[in-house]
């Protein structure tokens, strides 16, 4: 045992003393995993194909397909071909594609081509036209350039085809008019001349094409999402939610119309782009789950004047079209002719109400009755938000309180307010505590099936 103390405090002296000169690099932190037994098959054969060992594999950085090798069906023959993303730096910069297929038990190197950038920022594969085969997208980082460049390819007769290429900030992808093709949705974003438009990439008879090129609002400087859903039952449209220069999100609607193109809907409502504006960086959604997208906004300017110290403003609501049926005088080919001696206005009306709070990832639904009528604050030194009624006095009656505990946070055991369990998600564990006084009107007082029910967190 005396022996056994003398190596471990002799090991412990040799590591406290090697502590200065023991340092792990950036690169040895960033080093790729060790490669699957497939794998290393495959890289094998890449590099035999190279036929240098200077080899540095390339991961997409997002997307469903993180790993430098990639199995796929390429030319729909029922077998996976193997695609790696590699970079020899003696040959130059930018990322190369290898494109290898399994022949008489081993891995062959059959095609490789040189990539448009220097990092892949992401790699896909969808139906974009008729033929029924999948295209591979390619997202590509190119050094200093303020958007990701996009390539479409098709790979037949064993090589790689270009089929459409163009810069991007966002990209969407979605069998948007249900012909089994899907179509590709591009924002850009140009910062150096402050633009911002949307595109729409369809199949036509010469090919890929932008088919559809919507300019946005010249005061949009980012975009924070872009979603394509139903503005009614009947007609879908793309919901653009983006940063303006002051900070603010504000959200553009554009119409797929009849003949598969994009309208905007600025300019044919009377001041709906200044209700959307909005301090929260909420974004659009179908909220009640009607299938109908519904668009956040601020409450009234009354509400908004109410900033005293402690008083939260993240209350906001949710906008659904009131007058689904006027759209489709928007909707049809040659409509904008008609609508210059017959203008179209649309109204919104809200479908939810509430207190949201994205740093902790809630957010609860005020019912009817609480508009105007009730104010969140945030209790002083926790994580706590009392929902009470409005009032000029120091202690307003509170009807609800939400505590969110982080993960191992220790509970309060002299807390004299019994919470209860909402939902866990991630490392916070949200609780509420019902608050029973004789000063708040019954009909402002909620029972625990109407917390849970109005309670929910956020997609992160």
């Amino acid at each position: 045992m005396h022996i056994l103390k003398i190596v471990v405090l002799t090991v412990c002296c040799l590591l406290l003393s090697a502590c200065s000169s023991f340092q792990l690099s950036l690169t040895d932190l960033m080093q790729a995993p060790k490669l699957a037994e497939d794998q290393a098959e495959i890289y094998e054969a890449l590099t035999e194909a190279v036929g240098s060992p200077d080899i540095q594999l390339k991961y997409p950085q997002r997307g469903e397909y993180r790993s430098a090798f990639v199995m796929f069906d390429l030319d729909a023959d029922g077998e996976e071909e193997a695609l790696v993303f590699y970079n020899v730096p003696s040959w130059g910069t930018n990322v190369r594609i290898m494109v290898l297929d399994h022949q008489a038990e081993r891995w062959v190197s059959v095609y490789d081509a040189v990539g448009e950038g220097t990092d892949v920022t992401e790699a896909d594969f969808r139906i974009l036209t008729s033929s029924g085969r999948h295209c591979m997208l390619i997202g590509w980082e190119q050094g200093t350039s303020e958007n990701t460049k996009m390539s479409v390819y098709d790979y037949v007769g064993g090589q790689f085809r270009v089929l459409f290429e163009s810069e991007y900030s966002q990209m969407l992808i979605m069998d948007i008019d249900g012909d089994k093709t899907e179509e590709i949705l591009l924002g850009i974003f140009k910062a150096s001349s402050k633009t911002g438009s949307i595109r729409l990439i369809n199949e036509t008879e010469e090919g890929l094409q932008s088919v559809s090129r919507v300019v946005m609002n010249s005061t949009i400087t980012e975009f924070l999402g872009i979603k394509i859903g139903q503005l009614a039952q009947d007609q879908t449209a793309v919901f653009v939610d983006a940063y303006t220069g002051n900070d603010r999100i504000v959200t553009e609607i554009m119409l797929y119309t009849e003949d598969g193109r994009l309208r905007s809907l600025e300019g044919s409502y009377d001041g709906l782009d200044q209700q959307l504006i909005r301090e929260i960086p909420v974004r659009c959604e179908d909220i009640d789950r009607d299938g109908v997208v519904e668009v956040p906004a601020p409450l009234s300017e009354q509400e908004d004047e109410r900033e005293e110290e402690g008083i939260h403003q993240n209350m906001i609501q949710y906008l659904s079209l009131s007058n689904p049926q006027d759209l489709a005088a928007l909707g049809s080919a040659g409509s904008e002719e008609s609508e210059q001696e017959n203008p179209v206005y649309f109204q919104f009306t809200p479908v939810w109400t509430g207190f949201v709070n994205l740093d902790y990832g809630f957010r609860f639904q005020f019912p009817e009755e609480w508009i105007g009528q009730v104010d969140v604050m945030k209790e002083s030194g926790r994580n706590e938000w009392v929902f009470a009624l409005r009032s000029d006095t120091a202690e307003p009656t509170a009807l609800l309180r939400i505590r969110v505990y982080g993960q191992d946070e220790p509970r309060d055991v002299f807390d004299n307010v019994s919470y209860e369990r909402l939902e866990k998600r991630g490392v916070y564990e949200y609780c509420a505590a019902l608050v029973k006084t004789p000063d708040a009107p019954d009909l402002l007082e909620l029972d625990w099936e109407q917390v849970r029910s109005r309670f929910s967190t956020l997609k992160s």
